[in-house]
């Protein structure tokens, strides 16, 4: 059988990180794989600047998208492009990453071993502090609401995590499973700009009957959050969270179990929207632009609700 692994990056203008991933990737000991790098919509000094620099080999395909068409409708091209080349195996991953050279061999072997029937991940550790944990996976909370905590969130790895475990749900900082999945299901959903898109193709990819695998020693560095400035009290973010939170439980969940989430999360937004007001009154604190985005998103679902349309990206808190 074909063993092919495509890995699949995007890129917006972010040259210096995703050379730097690209050269980790080109050090990889697997021997079948390409490499299918997508620009998704960069400025033109940065294109020329990547097509510049970016490693010359046989292995990376590079392809040029204009506009943007944003992280779901970038990777689904790229897919797209990797299944003309009839690969066994898809390898989504972040371009602020840099991947250890026997990443891809551990990902394939543990997906193997589940009979090419899994979603398989590995160690994330921060990029600037190595040797501490970003992220191991996902596991519930509240399994009715899907709620989820994040697994070995900044822990120093000390093998708490070196046994090969099912998750109950995958984060998007590189994932790589069977081609045969994207056949069944599809890539990601057109409802999500970024936030959500990963959580609605693993239920999805459960609901084929795929296991969420994690394997330990796969490896990568993850610098995270680069395209929007952190997460913390982020206007942007909040828009698209939001909104995907909203989404992603609506097509996954029960109407009642649904209906309790909706008025929680309109609960937290008019809390938002007040305690902005007192902070700007009384401390002197003024994040009048992180509550109104948070409102926002909630009145784009419910515009959603009757149009069902395809997300365009379009974020009014973006500045």
């Amino acid at each position: 059988m074909n063993d092919l692994v495509v890995v699949l990056l995007l890129n917006y203008n972010q040259n210096d990180y995703t050379i730097k991933c690209l050269e980790s990737l080109l050090k990889s000991n697997y021997e079948d794989y390409k490499i299918i790098l997508v620009d998704n919509g960069s400025t033109k000094e940065n294109v020329a600047e990547l097509e510049e620099n970016i490693p010359i080999d046989k292995k990376l395909i590079f392809k040029k998208l204009d506009p943007n068409i944003g992280f779901a409708m970038g990777y689904n091209y790229a897919l797209e492009e990797g299944r003309k080349l009839n690969p066994r195996y898809f390898l989504l991953m972040n371009n602020d990453t840099i991947i250890d050279k026997s990443a891809i061999v551990e990902l394939v072997k543990t997906c193997q071993q589940y009979n090419d029937k899994a979603r398989v991940i590995g160690k994330v550790y921060h990029y600037d502090d190595p040797k501490r944990l970003q992220i191991v996976g996902n596991q519930y909370v509240d399994k009715k609401m899907l709620m989820y905590k994040t697994m070995g969130s900044d822990e120093v790895d000390n093998g708490q995590f070196d046994k090969v475990e099912e998750r109950d749900m995958v984060d998007d900082v590189y994932t790589l499973h069977p081609a045969e999945l994207y056949d069944r299901i599809g890539g990601y959903s057109p409802y999500f700009w970024i936030n959500g898109v990963e959580k609605d193709l693993s239920l999805r990819a459960i609901k084929e009957g795929y296991k969420l695998v994690y394997t330990p020693e796969a490896k990568l560095w993850h610098k995270g959050s680069v395209s929007f400035g952190g997460r913390k009290m982020n206007p942007k973010i909040a828009y698209y969270s939001i909104q995907s939170k909203l989404i992603l439980r609506y097509l996954h969940l029960s109407k009642s179990s649904f209906l309790i989430f909706y008025l929680n999360v309109f609960k937290s937004v008019l809390g938002t929207l007040f305690k902005s007001i007192y902070y700007k009154m009384f401390k002197g604190k003024d994040i009048t632009k992180y509550a109104r985005a948070k409102l926002g998103g909630f009145i784009y679902f419910n515009k959603w609700l009757f149009k069902r349309n395809m997300n365009n990206g379009h974020n009014p808190y973006s500045n």
